[in-house]
């Protein structure tokens, strides 16, 4: 691979310093697009949302330090002393500010909430229930509405700026993220962070528009050449004085087979250009994988991973991207279309935001609750130099996380391999799959078959077995995925038995479970008719014989009768002391060209092809596709398999009428 880490990078460039786009069409907001960060219209405060701490810092840019910090629950978020587990109470993701910098609109993942806050005092003033987790936020032009993406309830929620009510809602399509002002002004935007694309919208009268798939990009002869499905949609912001749409987003490559699927075939960061007009894809740029590569494919000459945010200089010149998972900020000529460079290593840990003003760039660091600034600026032979302006500065004074969880979302984030030997030249991270911790809503080619990403939220503590048939018994069993499929160098024991440890730590007490959609598939139904709709397909659950399999605080019975998880027990297919309980449920792939295997599991105790561990219900809403092949789409797919398995093999499965089919997809959707 070409091109090596650097702090300093010296590029010819010509910017000028302007806090917005340059278009006479612009937003009056001072914001183009959602972001955990953002500066004030007189770029004298920077303003950071600390997901983790449940709170809000102003900043004074000047001096670099914390003027104010407002927390946003009753209190900080602490480890509960019975289960271990640190769960924020509002997890806020987002933020905006309105045209004059007194107001900022922060929204709550967790709490649901949208919250209003004085910035010259910090305090709040009023907040509003909108949706389930909301994330992306954006005001309208003349400050009088507020814009936000409900990711859960697959909504574009309006809200009044004044009255802090909600007077507008957009369906749309699955997962709205981040949002955006298209270059006229007035076209809302948003992103769905695992496809298809971005969503356009008018918002006099509020509506639909269109939706444009950004393309998922077929087979490459070479597997190591970009391609993929696109998934992991963070940001798109349209570029100043140009008519173009920028979105940053990954691409997965699930049509290459272990083994010939290896880090470098696996997942691969894409810059996509769109007509903000058709939402036709004008361009798209990736790395240069190997020396053949021509075209867009070439754009980058260093590997970079997981692009989440981008910002443009004021002129629209340079893209400015931060790669979360490389923990690096790529520099992007945009009339070229080429790599300028890319400043690696950040001196912080998982970058999720990033601003431009004037000259100056900012990295806002969610792992290290810091800021990294970087210096743009013309001068000398060289051309002009991006340097670290100084060193970066703390943007929380307490951090409530305990710091062996810290690390460990670090490393579960982290494809910088310059520190710790997670993957292979900044190629892949746990978090390029597992999206937000949870799934990408694919199915990878696997020695063993077939295997759709599940979700970690909630953690692995009380769900047994792991891995689709019971291969593995911890999360630190996955030192063989880091190996395998991130390029890594790790085996358990030894020096580096303590970063798996952090990880596992990670992962099982530190992932909350996804907050139900506060609204039914239909989005008619909201409150109490929806939790009644709900409590009768509980009983429906019931009824069928659902809990057979899946019982107990997760729903499953993996490990049932094996408290200890041992593996070498033998595979059981009804409750054994010291069994591994699988079931044959009739998903097993047995033909076309990648059927499951019998394999052998970890430790090399042997697996049948076709019983499969019963995965734990939870956070449903938001792991499609289902099976362990990802073969159902939808939970309404599910049902068929669901039932007959609770009716047991050769059995007639009870027969659901429409009114409780519906009744018990809701209550899965609520799991």
């Amino acid at each position: 691979m070409r091109g090596t880490p650097r702090t300093v990078a010296l590029v010819t460039l010509v910017l000028a310093g302007s806090a917005c786009s340059s278009s006479p069409s612009a937003p009056t907001s001072p914001q183009t697009h959602s972001s955990p960060i953002a500066v004030s219209p007189d770029g004298s405060r920077l303003f950071v949302v600390h997901p983790d701490a449940d709170s809000v810092s102003i900043l004074d840019r000047g001096t670099r330090s914390i003027e104010r910090e407002v927390l946003l629950a009753s209190a900080p978020p602490t480890v509960d002393p019975s289960t271990q587990r640190f769960t924020p109470a509002v997890g806020p993701r987002a933020l905006a500010l309105d045209s004059s910098g007194a107001t900022l609109y922060v929204t709550g993942q967790r709490s649901g909430l949208l919250y209003a806050i004085d910035t010259a005092q910090g305090v709040i003033t009023g907040s509003v229930a909108v949706c389930s987790e909301p994330i992306g936020v954006l005001v309208g032009a003349g400050d009088a509405s507020v814009y936000v993406a409900c990711s859960q309830d697959d909504e574009i929620v309006q809200v009044g700026a004044a009255s802090l009510q909600v007077t507008g809602t957009v369906v749309t399509p699955r997962k709205p993220w981040g949002l955006a002002w298209a270059p006229d002004g007035h076209t809302l935007l948003a992103t769905h962070l695992l496809g298809p694309g971005v969503t356009a919208m008018t918002t006099s009268p509020f509506a639909l528009q269109a939706t444009w798939t950004v393309p998922d990009r077929g087979p490459e002869s070479n597997p190591q050449e970009p391609h993929g499905l696109v998934r992991g949609i963070y940001d798109v912001v349209a570029r100043p004085g140009a008519s173009e749409l920028w979105v940053a987003h990954l691409m997965l490559g699930t049509d290459t087979p272990q083994p010939t699927l290896q880090f470098n075939s696996t997942v691969f960061p894409a810059l996509s250009i769109l007509d903000p007009t058709s939402g036709d894809q004008v361009a798209r740029l990736s790395v240069q994988a190997t020396t053949s590569a021509p075209g867009d494919n070439g754009a980058f000459g260093d590997v970079v991973s997981g692009p989440r945010a981008l910002a443009f200089s004021g002129d629209g010149k340079y893209a400015f991207v931060a790669d979360t998972d490389s923990e690096d900020l790529l520099v992007v000529d945009a009339t070229q279309r080429t790599e300028v460079t890319v400043v690696r290593p950040l001196p912080g840990h998982l970058p999720e935001g990033v601003v431009w003003f004037q000259n100056e760039v900012y990295v806002q660091e969610r792992n290290t609750e810091d800021i990294v600034a970087f210096a743009v600026q013309e001068g000398g032979d060289a051309g002009v130099t991006v340097t670290q302006d100084g060193a970066s500065f703390k943007t929380l004074s307490v951090d409530p996380m305990p710091a062996n969880l810290r690390l460990g979302q670090q490393l579960f984030f982290s494809a910088n391999s310059e520190e710790y030997p997670l993957t292979q030249n900044n190629w892949v991270a746990c978090a390029s799959c597992h999206v937000e911790t949870r799934s990408d809503a694919v199915t990878w080619l696997f020695a063993q078959g077939p295997r759709d990403t599940p979700s970690n939220a909630g953690g692995m503590t009380d769900t047994g077995f792991l891995f689709r048939t019971a291969d593995r018994s911890q999360v630190q069993d996955y030192w063989k995925t880091i190996d395998v499929e991130q390029g890594g160098h790790f085996e358990p024991g030894g020096a580096q038995q303590p970063l798996l440890d952090a990880i596992a730590a990670y992962v099982n007490y530190a992932l909350p479970v996804p907050v139900a959609p506060s609204t039914d598939e239909t989005h008619t139904l909201q409150g109490a008719a929806l939790a009644s709709l709900r409590s009768q397909g509980e009983s429906v659950f019931v009824q069928v014989g659902c809990p057979n399999c899946h019982s107990g605080p997760a729903k499953t019975d993996s490990g049932n009768g094996n408290a200890a998880l041992n593996l070498t027990g033998p595979v059981v297919s009804s409750l054994t002391t010291g069994g591994v309980l699988l079931h044959d449920v009739g998903t097993c792939v047995t033909g076309g060209p990648w059927p499951d295997v019998a394999h052998d599991d970890i430790d090399g105790d042997p697996r049948p092809a076709c019983a499969f561990d019963t995965p734990a219900l939870r956070g449903m809403t938001d792991s499609a596709p289902y099976f362990h092949d990802g073969s159902a789409a939808t939970l309404e797919d599910v049902l068929p398999a669901m039932l007959q398995a609770a009716a047991g093999p050769g059995a007639t499965p009870q027969p659901l009428g429409a009114a409780d089919q519906t009744a018990l997809v809701e209550y899965l959707r609520s799991l």
